[in-house]
């Protein structure tokens, strides 16, 4: 990511502790997956191949999309806590 990039993302892990979740950083992680699912499905990638996407894609992720995708995450999991 580019660096005001990164700074956004860090910014938004620090406020989701008192927010949201305090592992935000996993839905984070969870959202770019998600995010570039099908390429990972369609070409078959193996955990080094998503590694070497993930390092090519570098400075090209969507953030705010990223971030958007991460918080509604943490939100359907939320619900899911609460309907046990």
């Amino acid at each position: 990511m580019v660096y005001d990039d990164v700074f956004f993302v860090w910014e938004t892990i620090w406020a989701a502790r008192y927010a949201s979740s305090e592992h935000f950083v996993l839905f984070i992680a969870l959202a770019l997956v998600e995010l570039y699912r099908d390429i990972i499905l369609e070409n078959n990638m193996d955990f080094t191949d998503i590694i070497k996407f993930f390092n090519e894609m570098a400075e090209r992720h969507d953030v705010p999309k990223l971030l958007v995708m991460a918080r509604e995450l943490v939100h359907k999991v939320q619900i899911l806590i609460e309907n046990k």
